[in-house]
């Protein structure tokens, strides 16, 4: 039963994993672009929900910005080191 439930699980992942990316060709700017907007969601509401200091809803709020566009500008400095050397 577990092998079952395990290549089932195998099974799912690989379905609900883009076709873009068995592609052979380069991703567009937009795709990479939407992969910096959820790094920086996901990553900016860790941040904001961990940090001890922030006790009120509207210091969360702030610091999810924050931390929103402090991560998204280290992604896009980090892009473009990216497509300066590797292209």
């Amino acid at each position: 039963m577990t092998k079952v439930l395990n290549s089932l699980l195998v099974v799912l992942v690989l379905w609900a994993i883009p076709q873009t990316v068995w592609a052979v060709e380069p991703l567009d700017w937009k795709t990479h672009g939407l992969g910096a907007l959820v790094i920086a969601t996901i990553g900016a509401i860790i941040l904001a929900k961990r940090n001890p200091r922030i006790e009120s809803v509207h210091g969360h709020i702030f610091g999810f910005g924050i931390y929103f566009w402090v991560i998204m500008f280290t992604e896009a400095i980090l892009y473009s080191i990216y497509y300066v050397t590797l292209r």
